[in-house]
């Protein structure tokens, strides 16, 4: 093992328990964006803006991007090579592969990284 399992499983824990647990997902193209901007400003912290439509797949090509993030900036040497969102008991999304073929990120051309490449505990891009 090349870091203690608990410090890397404390950290993507904590994102997903504080961050995306209960989080409102909604593509970067949703119209109720605005009204969120406009009449719900608090709660855009709580909205997990997707590059598409927020399918299970798209989530978890997104998460595999966060973690392996999340593993580079601690300076590790190892990467998530699979991820696998179990939606219900009969239902399972598996994605490997490289993310950044699977993620449509025309909308964010030129940006700063989006936040599933960023190391940090954001869920979206939007500023309050």
């Amino acid at each position: 093992m090349m870091a203690p399992f608990a410090v890397l499983k404390k950290v993507w824990h904590s994102w997903i328990d504080d961050h995306v647990d209960h989080s409102l997902q909604l593509s970067s193209q949703d119209q109720m964006l605005d009204y969120f901007k406009q009449s719900e400003p608090e709660n855009l912290k709580h909205i997990m803006i997707t590059p598409g439509d927020p399918t299970t797949e798209v989530l978890a090509a997104c998460f595999m991007s966060k973690i392996n993030a999340i593993l580079f900036d601690q300076g590790l040497a190892v990467r998530c090579h699979k991820i696998e969102i179990i939606e219900t008991p009969t239902n399972t999304v598996t994605f490997s592969g490289d993310p950044a073929e699977s993620i449509c990120t025309d909308h964010y051309a030129g940006a700063e990284l989006p936040w599933w490449q960023r190391p940090d505990m954001s869920i979206n891009d939007l500023e309050l």
